[in-house]
């Protein structure tokens, strides 16, 4: 292995050892980890881990949630300061602004170099400090602004990757695009628009915040193959090739901000004010349960505002018409009667409005560990359903947590129906592994009853594998496993984080009981 002469090649057990783990609950040593140096050296890990039989898993900054950043075979790191970490060109179509960005690039960097030119990535993930574009792509990302501008897809114009056998394909480039690809996917579209249920289906959801299984929307906007291929590319977790680059679609930056925070004594209230409010010219709508608030309140600069023991809505107008759209849900909230336990608190000044975003950064990482033994587990933390089912899921997924026995955070971008569900668990407990099976399969029952995903953002990954054909049907199901098979016939690139047959609690992290 380290004769590949491909880059940097780690094989050392202490070096495996951090890339054995990201933020989700599992754990798997990889074989080696290879930082290609370049395009070059990146196909040379492609060809050799193809003839050798080695799967081969990208990984960014082991943000991921799900488990899809960590296999049995060789880990493709990008780094952040070499070839696939660079910020190149600028350009503009129309109206229309692009840059151009490696898969290395780390998503806060990126952001801040836009800045300095005016400009901003609405997919502005709460993990930007650690996650790259490559990740943000390979998981259909998005964050707090998707009620606006929803997520990564729509900013993704072209996608650079490398296909399973080693070509370097560019959507923007005709010519790299392999026949067999073109034909597959042409087959596909053509039946998949005579089959009347499964085209409806993905029709009902088209509105809807979704990252599981692979983006099969485009299917029904008729793209064309280069256009059709990058969205493809777009929350496939790696599985479908190596994304090493990607164009993506910008827009200037608006300074101009208000918020707006809003406490309420029952959530279920909070849900239905965001339902009453979502389309009244706001930018984003997050959410935070009362246990949630607290820990804020203790450990953040944000427990200057949030001062009251509530509920949280944490509401944020952008643009020309936003002082208007602060007055128009005053009038809807009035009009409705709904119940808040105190006056709104309006935010104008800029930095008291980015140290309310800041610690709404700072949750996931807050939240981990919260007191000895108490871990919140990244087991059902990406749910999301249809808006107007929001206020009734959060009662009965509530019924559930307390059935279990459990304490949970939650929190997350309730104005597109995006949930972060992080219960509470004793990870001394023996029974660990069945508590937190038990608790996702009722979980998910809820939200397949709502119509819901088991991922509106983060992408598959080990955790949900076995959630996938439940939530989207058979027939579609059975289109997934085609694009797979169409473009990784082999089964080298990420096995187990799309399909597979694993248990939930295979490569379980056994250091939960840990301090």
């Amino acid at each position: 292995m380290q004769d590949l002469k491909a880059g940097r090649v780690l094989a050392d057990e202490i070096d495996l050892r951090k890339f054995s783990r990201d933020q989700s609950i599992y754990e798997i040593t990889p074989l080696a980890v290879v930082f290609p140096s370049d395009l070059e050296g990146l196909q040379k890990v492609i060809n050799f881990a193809k003839e050798e039989g080695f799967p081969l898993t990208p990984r960014g900054g082991g943000s991921g949630t799900a488990g899809g950043a960590l296999g049995e075979g060789i880990i493709v790191a990008l780094a952040s300061d070499g070839f696939f970490g660079k910020i190149g060109a600028f350009s503009r179509s129309g109206e229309s602004i692009f840059v151009h960005a490696g898969a290395g690039v780390f998503h806060g960097d990126f952001q801040r170099c836009l800045r300095e030119r005016g400009l901003f990535l609405p997919a502005d993930v709460s993990s930007a400090g650690i996650s790259q574009i490559g990740g943000n792509i390979a998981t259909k990302a998005s964050g707090p602004h998707a009620l606006r501008f929803g997520s990564i897809d729509r900013f993704t114009e072209h996608v650079e990757f490398f296909s399973a056998r080693g070509e370097l394909v560019n959507t923007a480039d005709p010519t790299t695009i392999p026949e067999r690809f073109r034909d597959g996917l042409q087959d596909m579209a053509n039946r998949l628009l005579k089959n009347a249920s499964a085209w409806n289906f993905l029709k009902g959801r088209e509105g809807m915040k979704v990252a599981s299984g692979y983006n099969l929307f485009p299917f029904i906007r008729k793209l064309p193959p280069g256009e059709l291929l990058a969205q493809l590319l777009v929350g496939s977790n790696g599985t479908l090739g190596l994304v090493t680059a990607a164009t993506l679609r910008v827009v200037p930056y608006d300074p101009g901000r208000e918020t707006m925070l809003l406490f309420f004594d029952d959530l279920q209230e909070a849900g239905r004010a965001i339902v009453a409010i979502r389309d009244a010219g706001v930018a984003a709508v997050e959410i935070m349960n009362r246990k949630t608030v607290r820990i804020l309140q203790k450990r953040t600069a944000a427990g200057e505002v949030l001062t009251h023991d509530a509920h949280v809505l944490f509401i944020e107008f952008s643009g020309p018409g936003g002082h208007d759209a602060v007055a128009e849900v005053r009038g809807i909230l009035k009009a409705g009667g709904y119940r808040t336990l105190a006056d709104p608190v309006i935010g104008t000044v800029e930095d008291e409005i980015e140290k309310l975003w800041e610690a709404r950064r700072q949750i996931l990482w807050l939240i981990r560990n919260p007191a000895p033994h108490l871990k919140a587990l990244s087991v059902v933390n990406d749910v999301g359903v249809p808006l107007r089912h929001l206020a009734d899921f959060i009662v009965e997924v509530e019924k559930v947590f307390e059935n279990h026995g459990l304490e949970t955070m939650i929190y997350g971008h309730g104005g597109s129906g995006n949930l972060h569900l992080r219960p509470l668990f004793d990870v001394t407990r023996s029974d660990l592994p069945e508590a937190i099976k038990r608790l996702t399969d009722d979980v998910y029952e809820v939200v397949f009853r709502f119509g819901g995903t088991v991922s509106a953002e983060h992408g598959t990954g080990r955790l949900r594998i076995a959630y996938l054909q439940r939530e989207w049907g058979d027939a579609l199901y059975g289109f997934m496993q085609e694009l797979k098979a169409l473009f990784d016939p082999q089964g080298l690139l990420n096995p187990g984080v799309m399909f597979g047959e694993q248990g939930f609690s295979r490569h379980l992290r056994k250091d939960f009981s840990a301090p």
